[in-house]
């Protein structure tokens, strides 16, 4: 099940992927990654049917984001994909990054900065625990 089509991509105005069978690649990637930082929620829940329609919205244009971001990092395998991760190591309030850390991606989620900060405002990205 794909989030998105490459129809949706070309109509939210993304263009740098024209070819619809690399477009279907990067999209399995590029949802993997939103996956993980959405928590699954539309693994879930059914993005076509959600009622919500800014938060469908803009996960659909955070998926194009990011399936640009992979397109333009050179992402055609798993990995590729593992190796365009940024490395660093936190101890503390101390943080080393290596030279080659990408600062266009959220931590070590592979997320591109632009993509994450679509999904900002949707609850999308809410880590809190329902205590009821």
């Amino acid at each position: 099940m794909s989030y998105l089509t490459h129809e949706e991509y070309k109509e939210l105005g993304f263009s740098k992927v024209s070819e619809a069978k690399v477009f279907d690649e990067l999209e399995q990637y590029a949802e993997r990654q939103l996956n993980r930082v959405t928590g699954d929620f539309y693994m879930r829940h059914s993005l076509a049917d959600d009622t919500f329609k800014y938060r469908a919205d803009k996960f659909k244009i955070a998926m194009a984001v990011q399936i640009e971001y992979l397109k333009s990092v050179g992402v055609t395998s798993l990995s590729d994909l593992l190796n365009a991760s940024p490395s660093s190591v936190s101890v503390g309030r101390m943080r080393i990054e290596s030279g080659s850390t990408n600062a266009a991606t959220v931590g070590r989620t592979m997320v591109a900065t632009e993509a994450y900060n679509e999904l900002i405002y949707t609850g999308l990205l809410y880590k809190g625990v329902d205590y009821r």
